[in-house]
């Protein structure tokens, strides 16, 4: 076969393996949705705000009380929008259109990812890698199909990405989309941005000849995405009175404090497996258990590859520099409480940064003629995919069981249930404050205030414990957890006493029917609730 027809066909090839993979970026994740119907807990704390907007009450947690209870502009703009097309209380078909939304960006991610996986000439195996660790990523398709900003988040940093790799140095417009469309998706975003913009200041040359990346359009891209993002700054100044989330307020009071040693000593926590080595590639909250040890293992092994790997000199700039960006994210990473929806754009970054490294082994392998070590380094790609797939299949089926069995059977009925037999005005006191919280449209005092100013005046104010709240604000429903009663604080300060036990809800029974669920102890934990009402 002459050599020009032969290039043609394996053009043609790449061109149809990529059309391949934005399709199941676009179905799989639709897919996941259709069989766990799994809806976040954070996201009906949106949600109320969001459809509070759309019948006039203003873009508020309770009418009349004007507190930034949200941390996402686009993540409550655009259920705000899906639920005005949905129509009044049709909660399921106002997630699905969000679905859709989410799935189509992460169609168009594949899209401009594969594009530029091809001008910066990623192999076939680094690309199968990437891909493969992205599309079976759960957390990336749970958090992108179950009501959080995920979707959008990576939409806007593999645009960032793709535009400061572009061979002919990027474009300052486009720059400043994808900043401002990050400040849009999370406040904290400029870490992230950041964290990519950084490396190309350091490893700024692909090859010897090659072209540094100009400063101009990474200054301009800078005031453009300023100009994008200040519209919002403003209006929530003016709305709210602060610009600053009153979640980000609710979880620095009460959190752990800040020290600058965990932020000095971040990369060698990771190292030494302190931090990350189950976040980055591990089902959210794995840190409960019911995992395999190999699962833990693979999951160490990649976080370590994928943080450290710049310092390999011969690796491409462009896989270094997604490696670095990683490296650098961890100073973040590690001194925050690191919630599983803050991981998955850093996952992208780790794939990025493996991808990399399998290809630049490979073409080692090839220019060595050594097909040994191709043929493991095949073997290695193949399952290193088919882990994460693995993963993938068992994190569907938990979600399923835990959707069908703690959201809905547990967690909302208590919503429902409240709606039906507590006055308008009452107040209630707990933890989780999404589902509940929602479908009871009561005045909650969640623990630690994230839709609740006077929740966090009192942790200011030294009420550090569930008991002190109770005692400072005295609501007139209490719903704990059986693991949150028997705390020393309910002994030492027995405000229950002050209450009666109307109810309880329970999951267990129905969960230790079901013989193999992964990450069971998670599910465990959420199902079971107490009602208390005051006396």
């Amino acid at each position: 076969m002459p050599v020009s027809r032969e290039r043609t066909l394996h053009k043609v090839q790449f061109v149809h393996l990529r059309w391949l993979w934005v399709g199941l970026a676009f179905l799989l994740p639709l897919g996941f949705a259709a069989y766990t119907q799994h809806a976040w807990e954070d996201y009906f704390i949106t949600l109320r705000s969001s459809r509070n907007l759309v019948e006039g009450h203003g873009l508020v947690f309770n009418p009349g009380e004007r507190v930034h209870t949200f941390t996402s502009p686009l993540g409550v703009l655009v259920p705000a929008l899906c639920t005005a097309l949905a129509g009044p209380q049709q909660e399921e078909r106002a997630l699905w259109y969000f679905r859709g939304f989410s799935a189509a960006l992460l169609g168009l991610s594949a899209l401009i990812l594969w594009r530029r996986a091809e001008t910066i000439r990623l192999g076939g195996i680094g690309r199968c890698v990437l891909f493969g660790l992205l599309l079976f990523d759960p957390k990336l398709t749970d958090f992108a199909t179950n009501g959080m900003e995920t979707a959008i988040l990576v939409f806007f940093l593999l645009l960032l990405w793709t535009e400061l790799e572009a061979p002919r140095g990027p474009r300052a417009g486009a720059l400043g989309i994808a900043l401002g469309g990050l400040m849009w998706t999370r406040p904290d975003a400029f870490v992230l941005a950041g964290a990519l913009i950084v490396p190309h200041l350091l490893f700024r040359r692909d090859r010897a000849d090659s072209k540094p990346v100009s400063w101009a359009p990474l200054w301009k891209g800078a005031v453009v995405g300023g100009l994008i993002y200040v519209p919002w700054f403003a209006w929530a100044w003016w709305y709210y009175g602060s610009p600053i989330p009153n979640t980000i307020l609710a979880k620095a009071a009460s959190g752990p404090a800040f020290h600058l040693r965990d932020l000095l000593l971040a990369p060698w926590r990771v190292l030494t497996g302190e931090r990350l080595g189950g976040d980055l590639f591990m089902p959210a909250y794995a840190v409960f258990g019911g995992w395999p040890r190999e699962l833990h293992v693979f999951a160490r092994v990649m976080t370590l590859v994928a943080t450290f790997a710049w310092l390999a000199p011969k690796l491409p700039a462009a896989g270094r520099r997604a490696s670095f960006a990683l490296w650098l994210g961890t100073f973040y990473l590690c001194s925050i409480t690191l919630f599983p929806w803050y991981v998955p754009p850093w996952t992208v970054l780790a794939a990025l940064a493996i991808g990399f490294v399998f290809d630049a082994v490979y073409s080692s392998a090839m220019a060595l003629k050594r097909p040994p070590v191709r043929g493991a380094l095949r073997i290695a790609g193949v399952l290193t995919v088919l882990t994460a797939a693995g993963s993938y299949v068992a994190v569907a089926w938990q979600m399923r069981v835990h959707q069908r069995v703690v959201e809905t059977g547990v967690r909302r009925s208590i919503g429902e249930w409240l709606a039906r037999h507590a006055a308008p005005h009452d107040t209630v006191f707990l933890e989780p404050l999404g589902y509940i919280g929602y479908y009871s449209q009561l005045h909650m005092y969640d623990f630690p205030g994230l839709s609740s100013p006077a929740v966090v005046q009192a942790v200011k104010g030294g009420a550090r414990t569930y008991t002190e709240v109770i005692a400072r604000l005295k609501p007139r429903w209490i719903i704990l957890r059986p693991y949150e009663m028997i705390r020393d604080e309910f002994v030492d300060r027995p405000v229950l006493r002050d209450y009666s036990l109307v109810q309880s809800w329970s999951g267990r029974e129905e969960l230790d029917t079901i013989r193999y669920l992964p990450g069971r102890r998670w599910s465990e934990f959420e199902s079971q609730y107490s009602l208390f009402l005051r006396k």
